[in-house]
């Protein structure tokens, strides 16, 4: 299943986020998940608000302790975050 794993920062945490950087592109090329898209989420002005990765999993709870083993969700700077299941409706993504 394809799972949507997304996570709103908390205002003021862009110092913090830049210190975990190397971290967290650790974290989205582990070879035993299997990441299909990720990126930033910007707000209006171009501004790094959130992130949002497109993953597949078994189980959502595989999903949600992906977001768990984050660096940025351990270093408590996610406002909110939220995994779901992703059903593609139009488009496609590559080898599913």
């Amino acid at each position: 299943m394809l799972y949507a794993v997304t996570g709103i920062l908390k205002d003021g945490s862009e110092d913090r986020l830049a210190g975990l950087q190397d971290a967290f592109n650790e974290h989205l090329s582990q070879p035993f998940r299997r990441l299909r898209v990720a990126g930033t989420l910007c707000d209006g002005s171009g501004r790094k608000k959130g992130f949002l990765a497109l993953i597949e999993a078994d189980t959502i709870e595989q999903a949600e302790a992906y977001l768990r083993e984050s660096p940025v969700y351990r270093a408590d700077l996610y406002e909110r975050t939220d995994v779901s299941e992703y059903e593609i409706q139009v488009g496609a993504i590559a080898g599913i």
